[in-house]
């Protein structure tokens, strides 16, 4: 797991200061008995020592130490997170001036929220993340072949083996369920591990249980390149790299590491392509993508591309007309809110391409949220997708 130091210390920074501010504020008060106040600052302590132990463990190169970083980093901002959201309802206790039950109203609401941020984050914790949901979505385009017409993709995305250590039971279920879906073909968006290839080894002989008619087709995301270990060397780093290719290769799997190949139905065909994972900050097509995609540039061809990435979406669109691309990586950042049919999370901040499927004009973007998470083993109202794609000609 990689810490970047300065956002680190930013964060740290802000959480000691509220903590300092909400101790003070908390010892000044005559409504908080003096046990509570310091039962606050004993798990504040308790906390801050989770954290530091959490960047220790963070360092090394083992897997049990990188697990116990995760739950650790989970225990710290699961408590941190409502802690800091209730004191700033408690702040508004000056509201008192309004109505004179308006101070306790406004503490009891803290409390209150303080209890339900908490019961999202234990559930986020250990029912979300194993509750499979399968979507549906139907993508129409005039420019795919009448014989392809019904075809079914079931995607799925961002497995992060890693983080389940060696137990298998949850990737089994979705295994099941994929195969469940009858699809035509599977297709993975990226991110299989968290750090390196050894991960996966467990999930060998489950992930090769996946079939369909047109094969298991996959690419490679950012933590697939692997630039989340501390390689001895570049030689290292390459041998783990093929290492990757040849278990999923093992596994039955079409790798599509800046590859297409083409899927026939009688004289109609589509081409699927898999491509690279851009990095930002400005996330550039690269140069060869002719040469990596040669039919990009014909319009009488149905073009289908694997890209782990969303953020390049609008890139595609401006230079080549690609009819459905799959991504995954957002993951919807673990964390999601839905009110009144409004979703909100953070990663709306990061971009517009986020979850679900997008439009312009005949061309189509799907955006798989995975299955399984990295940072910290929680989904708060991401549950786990597997999306099962029909595709329809528009007549």
């Amino acid at each position: 797991m990689k810490l970047h130091l300065i956002p680190l210390l930013i964060a740290l920074a802000i959480n000691l200061a509220i903590d300092i501010f909400a101790y003070r504020r908390l010892l000044r008060s005559q409504v908080w008995p003096r046990w509570a106040v310091t039962s606050y600052a004993c798990v504040s302590v308790v906390l801050y020592a989770a954290l530091g132990l959490a960047i220790v463990l963070a360092q090394q190169t083992a897997d049990e130490p990188i697990r116990l970083a995760m739950w650790l980093l989970l225990v710290f901002y699961g408590i941190q997170a409502p802690k800091f959201i209730s004191l700033l309802i408690y702040s508004l206790s000056w509201l008192k001036w309004l109505w004179r039950g308006a101070k306790w109203f406004v503490r009891c609401a803290a409390v209150a929220i303080f209890v339900l941020l908490i019961f999202h984050g234990v559930w986020g914790t250990f029912v979300t993340p194993y509750t499979l949901e399968v979507r549906r979505v139907t993508i129409e385009s005039p420019r795919l072949p009448d014989a392809f017409d019904g075809y079914r993709i079931v995607q799925f995305s961002d497995s992060h083996v890693g983080t389940y250590g060696t137990d298998t039971a949850f990737v089994s279920e979705y295994v099941d369920s994929i195969n469940a879906q009858g699809a035509d073909m599977i297709c993975f968006t990226g991110d299989l591990v968290n750090r390196h290839s050894k991960e996966v080894e467990p999930f060998v002989s489950v992930l090769s249980r996946l079939h369909a008619p047109d094969g298991v087709i996959s690419v490679l995301g950012n933590h697939d390149y692997k630039a989340y270990f501390p390689w001895a060397s570049e030689q290292e780093w390459r041998a783990d790299s093929l290492n990757l290719l040849a278990k999923q290769r093992q596994m039955g799997w079409t790798v599509c590491d800046d590859s297409t190949f083409t899927r026939h139905r009688g004289a109609d065909s589509i081409v699927v392509g898999g491509l690279h994972s851009f990095r930002p900050p400005h996330w550039k097509i690269p140069a060869y993508l002719r040469e990596v995609y040669p039919q990009i540039a014909n319009p009488h061809i149905y073009k289908i591309v694997l890209q782990h990435v969303p953020y390049v979406w609008d890139n595609y669109t401006d230079t080549a007309h690609i009819d459905l691309m799959l991504s995954g990586h957002t993951h919807a950042m673990q964390l999601m809110f839905s009110f009144f049919g409004v979703e909100i999370s953070p990663a709306r901040l990061i971009s517009p391409y986020w979850r679900g499927e997008y439009h312009n004009g005949d061309e189509s973007l799907y955006v798989n949220t995975g299955v399984g998470e990295v940072g910290v083993p929680m989904r708060i109202g991401v549950k786990p997708e597997i999306t099962v794609i029909t595709l329809k000609k528009k007549k």
